[in-house]
């Protein structure tokens, strides 16, 4: 992966975080009039997720777009009557293709609301393999003790046949952000998962040529595990949007879930293959029995994620502790999960809490996890 598309991942998954791991029907459903200097008031209709002493909100709309609103941004809401619900799938449909324009159309499966203008059979491979992602996810989590909430609204998944029109949605979106070379994303504060298809997707004629085509580009798929993992996190109760999720165990969650397998019908199987791409940037950024990122530093912030000269040294050590822990300690990762889901929109966690999270979720002080993880992934091989 270069460091544009890992740049990208970062500024999205830290810029736009919000919470749908409440019930369904737990919150009444409320209306906010936007501020406007011209023209007709905007009215959204969804929930208020948060109330800022200053009087600003979170606001979440059915279609799961957030709105951070500042006191001036709005004249007012109120209550509606009726519970809180997501759009139901058709009315999502109609929304999505509202957004994307001509030529796209609707695949829906069990799980997924797929807005598509590539050819059909990709598109069907897609949704597969995100149902695929969705099953390994659930059977990640049975028996652990991280208790997740069901999804109660089917997700939103956009795919472009062609990379401008991507980039230019992308763009639209999200304007402050670099997508040159960028296959696909995952926006957290529209929860909606965007990527591109390969090149030529219109002449495939059966399932294996899709097959045969992505074999030789496992990137591609590996892409789409990845960002699926990051949707599934935020609509299941295991990470709360807005709030201060600790980026390298968000990403490295993600990594840990996204390595492709040729051996596989679906190029993909099951989370936990070695990382082609970070075990070689981790043993790079090890020398002398060190690492070159500091572990406190990576830990307590995610300034790391935000530097160019850091953030391949922070996603490589970050898939690393994630892989270290599951493998040979589930219940601290477990413990360390607790705390994502545990956070509280718009409310930063200081340095030495995220540390002390850590160090007790671990049992141990940082110097000896350090040196345990050392010695662990210095026997860590990447099959072909």
């Amino acid at each position: 992966m270069n460091r544009r598309i890992l740049q990208l991942m970062t500024c999205l998954c830290c810029l736009c975080c919000l919470t749908t791991a409440a019930t369904f029907g737990e919150d009444p459903l409320q209306a906010v009039t936007l501020t406007s200097a011209e023209g007709a008031p905007t009215r959204l209709t969804g929930r208020v997720l948060f109330e800022a002493p200053d009087g600003g909100i979170l606001f979440e709309e059915r279609s799961g777009q957030l709105h951070q609103l500042a006191p001036k941004e709005f004249t007012s809401f109120g209550g509606r009557s009726g519970v809180f619900s997501y759009l139901p799938h058709d009315e999502l449909a109609v929304l999505l293709l509202q957004q994307t324009g001509a030529g796209a159309a609707i695949h829906q499966t069990e799980h997924f609301v797929i807005c598509s203008d590539a050819s059909e059979l990709y598109t069907k491979f897609c949704g597969r393999l995100l149902e695929k992602v969705f099953a390994e996810y659930l059977k990640f989590f049975e028996d652990s003790g991280v208790q997740l909430t069901s999804l109660t609204a089917k997700l939103p998944v956009l795919v472009f046949r062609d990379v401008a029109r991507f980039q230019e949605f992308a763009r639209r979106q999200h304007p402050d952000t670099d997508f040159t070379d960028v296959p696909g994303y995952y926006s957290v504060r529209d929860n909606q998962m965007l990527i591109t298809a390969v090149s030529g997707d219109r002449a495939f004629r059966t399932n294996s040529d899709v097959v045969r085509e992505l074999k030789k580009k496992p990137r591609q798929v590996e892409t789409i595990v990845h960002e699926a993992v990051h949707q599934l996190a935020f609509n299941t109760g295991l990470q709360v949007r807005f709030a201060d999720n600790s980026m390298w165990l968000s990403e490295g969650l993600a990594v840990f879930f996204e390595r492709a397998s040729g051996r596989s019908s679906m190029i993909w199987s099951r989370p936990g293959e070695v990382s082609r791409i970070h075990l070689p940037g981790y043993k790079a950024a090890t020398r002398q029995n060190r690492l070159r990122l500091p572990l406190s530093e990576l830990l307590e912030s995610d300034q790391a994620f935000r530097s160019a000269d850091k953030l391949a040294d922070a996603y490589a050590q970050g898939w690393a502790i994630t892989y270290f822990l599951i493998r040979s300690d589930r219940d601290a990762f477990d413990r360390l999960l607790l705390h994502l889901q545990n956070r509280k929109p718009l409310q930063a966690v200081d340095a030495t809490t995220r540390l002390a999270e850590f160090e007790t979720a671990t049992g141990r002080p940082l110097v000896d996890f350090e040196r345990n993880l050392l010695r662990y992934m210095s026997r860590v091989r990447a099959r072909p």
